[in-house]
């Protein structure tokens, strides 16, 4: 066990959020607005069902940003995502009305991210006091000005979190074309539509896993929603997993996915103009390094996972 709790969202990271992340991705896309911008986005290149090897590395490195990135790095990243993101509105005869620059939804949207990184956590080593949960609200703001949501319209406290996301669920609705959608995505059919039949054989072999390990981390209301059971044999089956992925990160599997984390940085800087390209001040380029600097002392080694979820709409910069 850490010998503290961690009180930045780098402390988070665990070799567990391998299994959550299409999980988060219902999360998001349950906010009908944020579904059906996804669904109905004309924007293909940044589509997982066209392209999901870039989209899941074009979200890498928001997350990258966002967590371990320099203010620079945010302000080039926060650009980017309001020029794509004009191209994701509702038309004539959407469901639903939305922009992909709306601040509310894009609000729900980081909230959701913020429990991918606290529920892989929890999930391992148990839940947090109040007051490391108060510090990681805080710290998750980042997740949320990177998308060009002010700061003052975060939380500022867990108990203000939680009082945000309660009100926000009676809002959640997962219409059948968005149902279809996270049925391909938690059954890995996705590939298949991107990279065609020479695909089947891999959907096959991971797909059954990945639709279990999505059940399994969604909260309950959720996985009612998408009108899935969950046993008590499922659940011991969970918990089994779930002790796998503890020990694998006591071992230090996470310490190679928090490399990922500062690697994806230096490439959104490789790929930055030259005019815009700078050094992060030490104290942010150090977010990602170790546990201690994160806010664990002794803890075991941190993980993002792949499929990481993605932030709200099929438009994700390049």
């Amino acid at each position: 066990m850490p010998s503290r709790h961690p009180t930045t969202l780098p402390g988070l990271i665990t070799a567990f959020g391998m299994t959550n992340g299409v999980a988060n991705i219902i999360m998001q896309l349950s906010l009908p607005a944020v579904g059906y911008g996804v669904h109905e986005s004309r924007v293909v290149s940044g589509s997982p069902r066209r392209h999901p090897v870039k989209r899941s590395r074009t979200t890498g490195q928001y997350l990258a940003v966002a967590l371990c990135g320099s203010n620079a790095d945010r302000a080039r990243m926060r650009s980017e995502v309001r020029d794509v993101h004009r191209a994701v509105v509702s038309g004539p005869g959407s469901p639903v009305k939305y922009s992909g620059n709306s601040p509310d939804l894009q609000k729900w949207v980081a909230a959701c991210l913020f429990r991918y990184y606290l529920d892989q956590y929890t999930a391992l080593y148990g839940e947090l006091p109040a007051d490391n949960l108060d510090a990681l609200t805080r710290s998750a703001s980042t997740l949320a000005t990177t998308l060009n949501v002010r700061e003052s319209a975060w939380p500022r406290s867990w108990a203000e979190f939680e009082d945000y996301w309660h009100h926000t669920l009676p809002l959640l609705a997962i219409d059948e074309p968005i149902r279809r959608d996270f049925e391909s995505l938690a059954s890995a059919e996705v590939i298949t539509e991107a990279w065609g039949p020479a695909a089947r054989p891999l959907a096959a072999l991971g797909g059954s896993r990945l639709r279990f390990m999505t059940r399994g981390n969604l909260p309950t209301e959720f996985r009612t929603m998408m009108g899935w059971d969950w046993s008590a044999r499922d659940q011991h089956r969970f918990d089994r997993t779930v002790r796998v992925y503890r020990a694998a990160d006591r071992l230090g599997a996470g310490h190679l996915m928090r490399l990922s984390y500062r690697l994806a940085v230096a490439d959104f800087r490789l790929r930055a103009p030259s005019s815009e390209t700078g050094r992060s001040a030490p104290s942010e380029s150090r977010r990602c390094r170790s546990r201690t600097a994160a806010g664990v002392a002794d803890a075991p080694g941190p993980q993002t996972g792949f499929p990481t979820p993605t932030h709200g709409y099929e438009k994700t910069p390049t």
